[in-house]
Order: C-alpha cells, then sequence, then structure tokens
C-alpha cells in the first residue's frame, strides 16, 4: 500500500444513516467499529439521537456486531454507550492501530471482516488501514467551535481528491 493509499477511505458517505445496514453483510462484513464524536454525535451529545439508535439497532439486526473507539475520555464513552451496551475503547490514540485490533479481537471477529467508520482521515481512516481493515469516512456532523479539526479538513481535502477520482462525488 503506498503512502497516498493509507488516507484514502474505501468509502465515503455523508452520514453513517446513508449506509443501508445490508451493506456490512453483503460486503463481508461482520464487525463494525464506530468512531463517536462527529460521526455517531455531535461532541455536546451525551447519547445517541433517536435517529442513530435506529440505525445501530437495524445494523445490529443483520448479525453484524458493533463496538466502539475514541480518542475521547472514558467517561464521554462510558456515557454514550450507556443505552447501547457494546465492547468500547477510550482513549484509543488513533491513528496508532494497537487498541483497534484488540478490539476487534475482544469483539471475537477477525480484521478481514472488519470496518471502521470515523470523520477524520488522519485518525479514523489511517487507523483503519494501518490496522489492515476496511475504511468508510463520513462527513464530520459539526465543526462549529473546533478551528483545529476544521484546518485538518483543509489538508483533507487533498486526499479525498483522490478518493473521487475513482468514485462518484456526494
Amino acid at each position: 500500500m503506498s503512502f497516498k493509499e493509507k488516507f484514502i477511505p474505501d468509502l465515503f458517505v455523508p452520514s453513517v444513516l446513508k449506509i443501508r445496514p445490508e451493506f456490512f453483510i453483503e460486503n463481508g462484513i461482520d464487525c463494525l467499529i464506530c468512531d463517536i464524536d462527529n460521526t455517531l454525535a455531535t461532541y455536546g451529545e451525551k447519547l445517541p439521537q433517536k435517529d442513530m439508535l435506529d440505525w445501530l439497532n437495524a445494523v445490529e439486526a443483520t448479525g453484524v456486531r458493533i463496538g466502539l473507539i475514541s480518542n475521547n475520555s472514558e467517561s464521554r464513552v462510558y456515557t454514550f454507550n450507556t443505552v447501547l451496551g457494546y465492547i468500547t475503547v477510550s482513549r484509543a490514540m488513533k491513528p496508532a492501530k494497537k487498541k483497534l485490533l484488540a478490539l476487534i479481537e475482544q469483539m471475537d471477529r477477525k480484521k478481514e471482516n472488519a470496518c471502521l467508520i470515523g470523520d477524520q482521515i488522519f485518525t479514523d481512516v489511517l487507523c483503519a488501514k494501518r490496522a489492515g481493515i476496511k475504511a468508510v469516512l463520513v462527513r464530520s456532523i459539526d465543526t462549529r467551535g473546533k478551528p483545529f479539526l476544521r484546518f485538518k479538513k483543509h489538508f483533507e481535502s487533498y486526499f479525498m481528491e483522490e478518493y473521487y477520482k475513482n468514485h462518484p462525488r456526494y
């Protein structure tokens, strides 16, 4: 894998809610690892919203196991997970792959059938690629009040242009 390929997602969608739950099974994925902040919820949302809960439940109903991974604190991940009950990892240090691979193993799944969904190329996509799993990128839910995140998005645009050379634009 070239240096550039480590930063290009396998799939980009505007929101996880745009992914049909059956997509994962159809693509050989039985282990879905989700980033929390700006992927499933805004930083300010302590719990998942109803539409996100419905989507997560529909994905689980297909037989896919779901886990949560975050660079955020244990208390943030624990609070968000109280209504979900998933296996979680906090302070994951993404793009480091060690905790991601440990989470997949803890979920009793194989990395060949795993996928990470997140909103950032330099943490989520790179972590997935370094771990050898599929990477799905979603648009960040909310970047207001996050100047560093908006700054990083500027640099991510180069890799998104590379992605769009072989994929349709949303």
